[in-house]
């Protein structure tokens, strides 16, 4: 996904099966234009999928943790991200990999 400059989220939904699952597999392809400002968002659901309580850390949780700390830099942002995921699932064990990759249009 795209977190724009101006809060807005664009959901990146082209594509096709997991990657590295299925040998042969064609995929759809798409462009989206980035503006100053904007970052892109790209993670495995080992980030957004951990539940606490049968409630799942989620994709709307991590926009609003990247939108409130969107100035800072990037591995900053992306160990507040995983510092929350970490406390999210607390004494719990981590049931999935957790992949992270924030690249920001300057």
């Amino acid at each position: 996904m795209v977190l724009c400059a101006d809060g807005s989220v664009k959901r990146l939904d082209c594509g096709g099966s997991v990657v590295g699952l299925f040998d042969n597999l064609q995929y759809q392809e798409d462009t989206v234009q980035m503006g100053k400002g904007d970052m892109l968002l790209a993670f495995s659901d080992g980030l957004t999928e951990p539940e606490r309580q049968e409630v799942e850390f989620g994709e709307e949780r991590l926009i609003e943790l990247v939108r409130s700390h969107q100035i800072l830099p990037l591995q900053d942002i992306a160990a507040r991200a995983l510092s929350a995921v970490r406390a999210w699932i607390g004494d719990g064990e981590q049931p999935d990999d957790i992949t992270l990759m924030l690249a920001r249009m300057v």
